[in-house]
């Protein structure tokens, strides 16, 4: 059972007070609401007018609305239970700006259900996808997808298409010194104003943009002129399959999962003072419960939704991580999206402010990704394959005319940045795992100095195998505390033979003796945090390091025992 941290003002399942609980349900409705941003650019790649913009927005904060209490929800099939609340992700903003140039938003719906469908899937297969999941791939996926919206965001901060207009140098001051903003308060404010570092970058540069007239009487005369109540226009969905947009949605359903991974672990590590690892099931729960927002996305004609690490990083330093708060979220949302003014207002924004504050968020993506991948020493095999997978993605942006040329077979992975990243990089991944389990045996009686020679073993494998020094650190101590009980409970009769053996992986320690069986306890451990993107970066890493023993087994044979100790890396 979680142990309540003592630092948190509102635990898991405390209840508010209704003032505090309205603020911190605005203050989370506030902060999602920037990200609609990305619906608006992406109803602007196809065509949309302003009208149906704006009816796409309330319909987005319908979704919102809906995957925030989902996530909340704590069922038997779906949902974390915890307050995860998703955004509108950059993960799936590539894929729908592809679906919305091919077949304009009816392929932005009917693909974003295609991908919640593959999330959900693969919710029910974490464990055994762990290969697939392993940090260098899951750091490659998000440090795409950062390259990807930093792109996009500096062509719309920094559109050339306007340099020969009167009032170009305040387009490009508007958006250099709203980066600046989102920049100077992420570095040198503190807490809650340097988690919502964003929200007021953007309202410093809607601002900025006023003085400039870059937001004149007409576009405020547009927004006071919506109303303030309405439903939202179901009339505009429609829905349709492209199967040539399939692995780029894939691959987003994939850097969905591996993002949801990360923020589930850290949710229950900030809501349990004894948390020791991760608990598969309800990060499986949580997948699915990802799936189901994004799912309600697809349905209602938005792009999809993924968990927010940025969301988590404010209600661990606000100290309010009450699912409550969720809920209160959920409700001013729909409020949100029954007032098509705010949707007004969320159109009217410059795209020179929407750029910079897309090109801040990337950032905090690349270093995140990077971070993911430096998690664990990088061995060839590894290096080599995210390498060439990553010059492969930026290939696809700097010649897209030579993969024009490739069979169409080929060109349905090779049109989008990540799904040409992320298929070269498991294909490689895959492929180098031929022959690389590594393994060594030592002999050793009792009496005989066994810590020390088990631990000088295995330090000098460390650098030849590439071990992390936590698996070594954790291995040695678990190898030790056994031959302790071994040698004290004079359980063994004749030399003791331990095998390891290492595949990037998983590091294996069988012991093998004669004697009588030895039962093993389970000692765990935590880990811990750092900035906007580090909610999931630190999450992630805690998922794929697991504990001091990940896995036991023992065996007998008569007098024959073997003690297996799994140690996942």
């Amino acid at each position: 059972m979680a142990v309540r941290p003592p630092d948190l003002v509102y635990a898991l399942d405390e209840r508010p007070p209704p003032g505090r609980l309205a603020f911190l349900g605005l203050q989370y409705a506030i902060l999602l609401s920037v990200y609609l941003i990305l619906v608006v650019i992406v109803a602007r790649e196809a065509g949309a007018p302003d009208s149906q913009s704006a009816a796409l927005v309330s319909l987005g904060l319908v979704a919102a609305a809906i995957a925030t209490a989902v996530q909340a929800w704590r069922g038997r099939f779906f949902g974390s239970g915890y307050l995860a609340p998703p955004v509108y992700s950059a993960i799936y903003f590539g894929p729908a700006l592809l679906a919305a140039r091919a077949g304009g938003l009816p392929a932005v719906a009917g693909m974003t259900i295609f991908a919640a469908v593959i999330e959900i899937v693969l919710s029910r297969f974490i464990e055994r996808l762990r290969v697939v999941f392993q940090p260098t791939i899951a750091g490659l996926t998000v440090l795409v997808v950062g390259l990807q919206l930093g792109l996009v965001g500096i062509g719309h901060a920094l559109d050339t298409r306007g340099e020969s207009l009167p009032a170009f140098h305040w387009h490009v001051a508007t958006a250099l010194l709203t980066l600046a903003a989102c920049i100077g308060l992420s570095i040198w404010a503190r807490g809650v104003v340097k988690l919502t570092s964003t929200l007021l970058g953007l309202v410093f540069g809607v601002i900025v943009a006023t003085i400039g007239g870059l937001i004149g009487p007409a576009t405020l005369a547009t927004v006071g002129g919506a109303p303030w109540l309405a439903l939202p226009d179901p009339g505009i969905l429609s829905y349709a399959f492209d199967p040539a947009l399939v692995p780029a949605f894939l691959a987003a359903a994939v850097a969905a999962t591996v993002r949801t991974i990360g923020v589930v672990t850290t949710c229950q590590r900030i809501n349990d003072a004894d948390w020791k690892r991760p608990d598969m099931e309800n990060v499986s729960r949580g997948v699915t419960g990802d799936g189901l927002g994004c799912l309600a996305a697809g349905l209602l004609g938005v792009p999809g939704m993924s968990s927010a690490p940025s969301m988590v990083g404010v209600s661990s330093a606000t100290g309010a991580t009450s699912r409550v708060i969720a809920f209160a979220t959920s409700a001013i949302l729909l409020l949100f999206a029954f007032t098509p003014k705010i949707s007004a207002a969320i159109i009217a924004l410059p795209l020179e402010v929407a750029g910079a504050v897309l090109v801040f968020t990337a950032s905090f993506m690349v270093v995140g990704g990077i971070q993911i991948i430096a998690s664990r020493p990088i061995d060839l095999r590894g290096g080599v394959a995210i390498s060439i997978a990553l010059f492969v993605g930026l290939l696809t942006r700097v010649r897209p005319d030579y993969f024009e040329r490739l069979p169409e077979f080929l060109q349905i992975f090779t049109g989008e940045m990540l799904t040409a990243s992320l298929s070269v990089a498991i294909l490689l991944t895959l492929a180098f795992r031929i022959g690389i389990r590594r393994s060594d045996t030592l002999r050793w009686e009792a009496g005989g100095g066994s810590q020390e020679g088990f631990s000088a073993f295995l330090a000098a494998k460390a650098e030849a195998w590439k071990l992390d020094a936590d698996v070594v650190s954790r291995a040695t101590r678990a190898v030790a505390e056994v031959a302790t009980r071994l040698e004290e409970g004079h359980y063994v009769r004749e030399p003791v033979v331990i095998d390891a053996s290492y595949d990037s992986l998983r590091l294996d320690v069988t012991l093998r003796y004669r004697g009588r069986p030895l039962h093993v306890a389970l000692a765990d451990r935590g880990q811990e945090q750092a900035h906007e993107e580090a909610s999931a970066v630190a999450g992630l890493a805690s998922f794929l390091h697991g504990a001091v023993a990940d896995h036991t087994g023992l065996t007998t044979h008569g007098e024959k025992v073997t003690l297996r100790l799994g140690f996942d890396t």
